[in-house]
C-alpha cells in the first residue's frame, strides 16, 4: 500500500502546534506569576515606605513632646537641666540632677502619640525617649560631642505595618541648649552654695576656719576659697549629693587635715580652683591642685564659668518696699485675731531707709497679718502654742529681724529686709519639716514644697548671724555681695540655697546638708532661680 509523504506532515505538525501552545500557556503563566509579584511586592513597598514614614514622623512626634517638656519644667519651677529628667542616671546615681548624665542604662519615656493611652514601649504608634545631659562642661554620648549645658535627645518611632504584625522602627537625635537668659541668671546658683564677693588679693572671700567644718554640697566661689580649720574639708558623703567645686581664685588647704575629697578612692565629682592651691596663707603663691602634691581628689577636672553676683540695687529695693504685700505700702487686713502687727513692723516712717524697730519673727505670743487681697497674695502668721509659722508671698520690712524662738513653717515667701538677720538662741530651728528638720523631706521628689528666703539687705556688714549653738535652718539665705554670714558658736546646720558674699565659720562641727532638688521658689526672691533658663531650639543631628 502506497504511503503519502504529505500524512506524516500532518501528523508531524499537529504535534507541534500542541508543543507550541503548552509553551504559550506555560509563558503565560509564568507573566502573570510575574505581574503578581510585582504587584504584591510593588504592595510591600509601599505599605512598608509608608511605615517607614509613619515611624520617622512619631520619632519627631516624640522630640517635640520632650522640647515640650522641658518648657513645662522651666516654667513650672522645675530643673530642666537635671540630668536624671529623660531616662538615664545623673553622674553619682539615679537622684543625682547634676550632669553629666550617665546613659550606661536607659529607662526612656513612653510617649502615646497615636496609640491608645497607656501603651507600652514600642508598640506601634508610640515612641520612646531619652535624653544625655552633658552638665557644666562638654561631654560625649554615642560618639556625638555635646556641647556644655545641652541635651542629646534620642527619639524611636514605632509603626505598625498596614498588613501583617510587623513594626517599622526609625531612631532620630536632637540637641537642645539650655542657657540663662542674661548674664545674672544663674540656673545652677539652687545647685550651690554660691559665695558672691569679688575676688580680692591675700583675701578669703570664704573661710572655713573652724575645726571639724565638712561641705557635702556643691560650692562655688567667685574669690577666694580658704580651708583654714582643722579637718576642714569638701567631701561627697556615700550615695549623698554630687559635689562640684567651682573657686575662681586661690584655693587654700592651710588646716590641719584639710581637704578635697575623702581620698583617692573617693573624690568629689569635679572641681576646679582657677588661681591654684597652697598649703601655706592665702598671700602665698599656689601651684596647679593635683592629688600628687594636697589633699585635693576629684574625679573630673571642672571649668569655672564665671557669673555676676545677684543683688539688689537701690532701684529694686525702692520697687519692693512699694510693692510687697504686706509691707510698708500695703498694711494688714483688720479683723485679725489678735490683731496684727503694728504698723511700724513694716516702717516706721515713709522711706525705704532702715528705720524701723528689730522685728521678732518667732514671739512670746501669736500674731496674723493677711494681705487686704487675701492669704493668697501675702501672709505672715504666727501661732505661738503650736510654733507653727504660715507665710505666703512677698513680705518687706524696713529694719532688721529676730529668730529666737524654734519654729516649723508652711508655705512659700520671702522676707525681704532692709537690715539684718539674726538667730538666737541655743538650738534654735527654723524648719519647713519636722520638727525637728526631715532632711530627706523637703522639696525634691517630696510633697513638701515649702520655702522661706530670708533676704537681708544690709551691705557692707554681716547680715545674717547664727549667734548660739546648735542652731539649724532650712530654707533660702541670701545677702548682698558685699555683705556676709557667719556661724559664731558650734554644730551650725543649713540646708537650702545659700547666696551671700562672704562666709566665715570661726567655731567647730558646722555643716551644711545636701540640697534636695529645689522645685519651689517664692516670687521675689533675688538669685533667679531655674525659671530663668531658655530652652534653644531643636537642632537635629546627623
Amino acid at each position: 500500500m502506497r504511503r503519502w509523504c504529505g500524512d506524516n506532515r500532518l501528523r508531524a505538525e499537529g504535534g507541534f502546534a500542541l508543543v507550541l501552545a503548552l509553551a504559550a500557556m506555560i509563558v503565560l503563566t509564568i507573566v502573570c506569576t510575574s505581574v503578581v509579584e510585582y504587584t504584591t511586592a510593588n504592595q510591600r513597598s509601599a505599605q512598608s515606605s509608608a511605615a517607614g514614614v509613619q515611624a520617622q514622623q512619631l520619632a519627631e512626634a516624640g522630640l517635640d513632646d520632650v522640647y515640650s517638656l522641658l518648657n513645662y519644667q522651666n516654667s513650672n519651677s522645675g530643673n530642666p537641666s537635671a540630668a536624671n529628667l529623660l531616662g538615664c542616671n545623673g553622674f553619682a546615681g539615679a537622684s543625682d540632677t547634676n550632669g553629666p548624665s550617665n546613659c550606661a542604662t536607659q529607662s526612656p519615656k513612653v510617649f502615646c502619640i497615636t496609640a491608645a493611652s497607656p501603651c507600652s514601649s514600642g508598640a506601634g504608634g508610640t515612641a520612646s525617649v531619652f535624653g544625655y545631659f552633658s552638665g557644666t562642661n562638654p561631654g560625649s554620648y554615642n560618639g556625638v560631642t555635646v556641647p556644655a549645658s545641652t541635651w542629646l535627645i534620642y527619639s524611636t518611632g514605632y509603626a505598625q505595618n498596614l498588613t501583617g504584625t510587623r513594626v517599622r522602627v526609625q531612631t532620630i537625635g536632637a540637641l537642645i541648649k539650655i542657657s540663662p537668659m542674661d548674664a545674672g541668671a544663674v540656673a545652677s546658683v539652687w545647685n550651690h552654695i554660691f559665695i558672691t564677693a569679688p575676688l580680692t588679693a591675700n583675701s578669703c572671700q570664704v573661710d572655713f576656719n573652724g575645726n571639724g567644718i565638712t561641705v557635702n554640697v556643691p560650692i562655688y566661689v567667685i574669690g577666694n576659697l580658704c580651708l583654714s580649720g582643722q579637718n576642714a574639708s569638701v567631701q561627697e558623703t556615700a550615695g549623698g549629693q554630687a559635689i562640684d567645686m567651682q573657686v575662681g581664685g586661690k584655693l587654700v588647704l592651710s588646716g590641719s587635715g584639710a581637704k578635697v575629697g575623702t581620698d583617692s578612692s573617693h573624690g568629689i565629682t569635679s572641681g576646679v580652683a582657677v588661681g591654684g592651691c597652697t598649703t601655706v596663707s592665702v598671700a602665698s603663691a599656689t601651684t596647679p591642685c593635683s592629688p600628687s602634691s594636697f589633699s585635693y581628689w576629684t574625679k573630673a577636672t571642672d571649668t569655672f564659668i564665671p557669673n555676676d553676683a545677684p543683688s539688689v540695687s537701690a532701684s529694686d529695693a525702692a520697687t519692693d518696699y512699694a510693692n510687697f504685700d504686706p509691707g510698708p505700702k500695703h498694711a494688714c487686713q483688720t479683723g485679725t485675731t489678735p490683731g496684727p502687727p503694728a504698723a511700724s513692723t513694716f516702717d516706721n516712717d515713709t522711706t525705704q531707709n532702715n528705720s524701723a524697730a528689730t522685728f521678732e519673727l518667732t514671739p512670746a505670743f501669736s500674731y496674723s497679718c493677711i494681705s487686704q487681697s487675701g492669704a493668697g497674695t501675702g501672709q505672715l502668721s504666727w501661732d505661738n502654742t503650736t510654733k507653727r509659722l504660715t507665710i505666703n508671698g512677698s513680705v518687706f520690712i524696713d529694719g532688721s529681724m529676730t529668730v529666737s524662738q524654734s519654729a516649723t513653717y508652711t508655705g512659700t515667701a520671702v522676707i525681704e529686709l532692709a537690715g539684718t538677720f539674726t538667730v538666737n538662741g541655743n538650738s534654735t530651728t527654723v524648719c519647713a519639716t519636722g520638727p525637728p528638720c526631715d532632711y530627706t523631706a523637703w522639696q525634691g521628689a517630696s510633697g513638701n514644697r515649702s520655702m522661706l528666703t530670708i533676704a537681708p539687705l544690709a551691705a557692707n556688714t554681716t547680715a545674717i548671724t547664727f549667734t548660739n549653738n546648735s542652731q539649724t535652718f532650712q530654707g533660702s539665705l541670701w545677702t548682698q555681695p558685699s555683705s556676709a554670714m557667719t556661724f559664731q558658736k558650734n554644730g551650725v546646720s543649713v540646708e537650702g540655697p545659700i547666696s551671700v558674699g562672704k562666709f566665715d565659720a570661726t567655731f567647730n562641727n558646722a555643716s551644711f546638708k545636701p540640697m534636695p532638688v529645689i522645685v519651689n521658689m517664692p516670687v521675689g526672691a533675688p538669685i533667679p532661680p531655674n525659671t530663668s533658663a531658655s530652652i534653644g531650639p531643636l537642632v537635629y543631628t546627623k
